[in-house]
């Protein structure tokens, strides 16, 4: 069976599905270019092109593009073809709502529900999230600052909410990609670490209003107008493919 978005997403990209088929390692690889950035809102998936990097007819990547529409970073234009998706101002404003709502609501059922294997889950995030810091490796620090609420949500035992916010997660890296003004710094991850000490000491109430500052300081980095985003080069942004 296929792996879908929050599968894949739950693992970050490609190397979550390295065992699977071929269709699904290039799903993976195209949706990590496009929500770690090197893939820009707008830019045009053309297929000859993507045939040609990834080695496979026109058939396999239509189903591939099918797949990445189907989550939302892609969308599919009659008579043009695919183009990564660029979120509206008033898309991005009801995303961030509904991750406060959501993401508030999950955060204060993880407090209520904290075990050994959640204070694990959320150490080993914290300390990749910092060595990609340290590396200066942006596309990688903006997955792992994605990551971490991927990883908050799992705790709650909701998969569905879960996976709902997974969706709103891969919608933000596009709406980041378009209208943040600057890079994060590290008062997210102080953040982030404040809220893995509400949630494990049981401070349900403060988790839940450090999560709605936290989203809307977000938030706030964007510069939300009608501007447009530079289109990406395919070849030098997808890089090379290990078939």
């Amino acid at each position: 069976m296929n792996k879908t978005f929050a599968e894949t997403a739950a693992g970050i990209g490609p190397k979550s599905i390295a065992g699977g088929t071929e269709i699904d390692r290039i799903y993976a690889h195209i949706f990590d270019a496009i929500v770690g950035h090197r893939l820009q809102p707008g830019t045009h998936l053309k297929e000859d092109e993507l045939c040609e990097i990834y080695g496979i007819g026109r058939t396999r990547m239509r189903t591939v593009l099918s797949r990445l529409a189907a989550d939302h970073v892609v969308e599919l234009v009659a008579n043009r073809g695919a183009f990564v998706a660029r979120p509206t101002v008033e898309e991005a404003r009801e995303v961030f709502r509904a991750r406060r709502l959501l993401e508030g609501d999950l955060i204060r059922r993880a407090a209520e529900r904290r075990d050994p294997a959640m204070r694990v889950a959320l150490e080993e995030h914290m300390v990749c999230e910092r060595e990609a810091r340290d590396a200066g490796d942006v596309s990688r620090v903006i997955r792992r600052c994605g990551r971490y609420h991927q990883v908050l949500a799992d705790q709650a035992e909701s998969p569905i909410m879960a996976r709902f916010v997974r969706e709103l997660i891969a919608r933000s890296s596009l709406i980041i990609a378009v209208y943040e003004t600057k890079a994060p710094d590290s008062c997210e991850i102080d953040e982030h670490r404040e809220l893995s000490d509400l949630v494990l000491s049981g401070k349900a109430d403060e988790a839940v209003t450090l999560m709605d500052r936290h989203l809307r300081g977000i938030e706030d980095r964007l510069v939300l107008d009608n501007r447009e985003a530079p289109q990406s080069e395919l070849i030098s942004s997808l890089g090379t493919f290990e078939r």
